[in-house]
């Protein structure tokens, strides 16, 4: 069988089981175009090295590839494609884990200034920029997720959004809040003065098309700069439009603290609200910033010396 043919067919049988696997399809895909048209038999361990190691230095992306290759190969080997996995024998040892940057009020209220500015050069107006920035901030919605996001999947009477088909094909609503809520509809009655069809996207560029994760980071890219948000540790360690997600669950959680709810009891509602299967897919997502340590420990000291509540 030919390494294409292999590839598809697993694509096809892992979308079969629920999964979107879009990204892992983007892996293969390429991994198949680089080795040529061969039969599946005919890659090298030494092959599949070199597409792994690329031309860069070592990243979490290297150990991505590996996965999703491994896969693939325990697939054929399953079904008797090929008589051995050809993937190297020693691994690299892995870069330090990215640590997510925490956006604060500051950040923000530079980022949405800065967004302000017409630029004839960007890819984004300035009010669709800054509507992506909120979305994501308000929402910690997946970056995915907000550019998919159509006019109809935005009900402003009941201040819900509609997200449709996310990870393992799965759609769930996401209430917003009123401020959110009031920026939403300036945003669409501004772009939108007249009727237009239900389909058509929330966040468009400036040539009328959907706007694509890629150019969203891209995008984000040149505004960090420009408003000056950024920390020590070179480019790999800059803020990243994803970090949005991981502030919302860090804040909320924060809030919790505050208020002195339940964290515990409340977790699964926000692994519910972000479109995580399992609370351990969340959990990983609240970075422990100085602040959410405090008001951890408070409540600890709280739980652990009631008497001090009533001296």
């Amino acid at each position: 069988m030919r390494l294409q043919t292999a590839v598809e067919e697993y694509i096809e049988h892992k979308r079969s089981l629920g999964m979107i696997f879009r990204s892992q399809a983007v892996i293969l895909r390429a991994f198949a175009k680089a080795q040529g048209d061969i039969h599946i038999q005919e890659v090298s361990a030494h092959d599949t090295r070199k597409f792994l190691d690329g031309n860069g230095p070592v990243t979490h992306s290297w150990f991505g590839k590996y996965g999703t290759l491994r896969g693939f190969y325990r697939f054929s080997l399953a079904r008797h494609y090929i008589a051995q996995i050809p993937l190297p024998s020693s691994r690299p040892r892995p870069p330090e884990e990215f640590q997510p940057y925490i956006y604060t009020r500051q950040d923000m209220r530079r980022l949405l200034v800065a967004a302000q500015r017409k630029r004839k050069c960007w890819l984004l107006e300035p009010h669709t920029l800054r509507m992506l920035l909120l979305l994501l901030y308000g929402t910690g919605l997946r970056i995915s997720e907000a550019v998919r996001l159509n006019l109809a999947d935005v009900d402003l009477s009941a201040g819900v959004l509609t997200i449709r088909e996310s990870k393992f094909y799965k759609s769930r609503f996401v209430p917003v809040g009123t401020d959110l809520l009031k920026a939403i509809r300036r945003y669409i009655v501004r772009k939108w003065p007249a009727v237009v069809a239900a389909t058509a996207p929330l966040l468009e560029t400036r040539k009328a098309n959907r706007v694509t994760r890629q150019q969203a980071e891209k995008s984000f890219q040149w505004l960090r700069k420009e408003a000056g948000v950024s920390r020590s540790g070179g480019p790999r360690s800059q803020p990243r439009l994803h970090d949005f997600r991981h502030t919302f669950a860090t804040v909320r959680l924060v809030t919790w603290y505050r208020e002195g709810k339940n964290v515990q009891r409340l977790l699964p509602h926000l692994s519910t609200y972000l479109g995580h299967y399992k609370i351990r897919h969340t959990q990983r997502y609240l970075t422990m910033t100085t602040e959410l340590l405090r008001e951890a420990s408070i409540c600890f000291e709280r739980y652990a010396t009631p008497e001090a509540q009533h001296a």
